[in-house]
């Protein structure tokens, strides 16, 4: 699909997202594709399989963007995905209750995005901070928080991680030690 103008009551509002049929070798870190109408970002993708039995499959890990769960599927080397290309556009936050963030758009109308889809980060946004928001077909695919935000929140589950691999590495030698 090319790229065009959209417009609505005479107004030129937002160029149109597109999106691309490639092969599930293609998919890369970073893509956002369709899976099952659920828009999904590619987390990892690698070749399946061991040896003689690697038929030219593909193990792709990604994220729902909506719920941000972690899911798996295996595709064949000639299944093809329809990977979306996104419009980005900056959003100052207005404000948060338990459910929502309120987002302004360039004309200050309201837009609300679920804080599921920001996970930890939403707890760490302010108002008045700047987010940059994904589009496709006016669908809100992704939230992406500022980048102070967001590497304080990989540090955080960073240093989670690591006292949680410490702790059972310690009771894993405790149990060692017990004859």
């Amino acid at each position: 699909m090319l790229r065009g103008l959209r417009k609505l009551q005479g107004q030129i509002l937002c160029r149109m997202a597109s999106s691309d049929r490639i092969p599930s070798a293609d998919l890369q870190r970073g893509h956002v594709f369709l899976h099952k109408g659920v828009y999904c970002e590619v987390r990892s993708a690698r070749a399946a399989g061991h040896g003689r039995s690697a038929t030219g499959g593909f193990e792709i890990r990604f994220r729902e963007l909506q719920t941000r769960k972690a899911r798996e599927m295996k595709l064949k080397e000639n299944d093809r995905v329809d990977v979306i290309n996104c419009d980005r556009v900056s959003m100052p936050v207005l404000y948060k209750d338990e459910k929502w963030l309120v987002l302004a758009d360039a004309d200050y109308n309201e837009v609300a995005v679920s804080r599921a889809q920001l996970g930890d980060a939403a707890e760490m946004l302010q108002s008045g901070e700047v987010v940059s928001v994904m589009y496709h077909d006016d669908n809100i695919v992704k939230v992406v928080p500022p980048p102070h935000i967001a590497d304080a929140v990989r540090d955080a589950y960073r240093k989670q991680r690591r006292a949680q691999l410490a702790a059972r590495r310690k009771s894993e030698e405790a149990a060692d030690d017990e004859p």
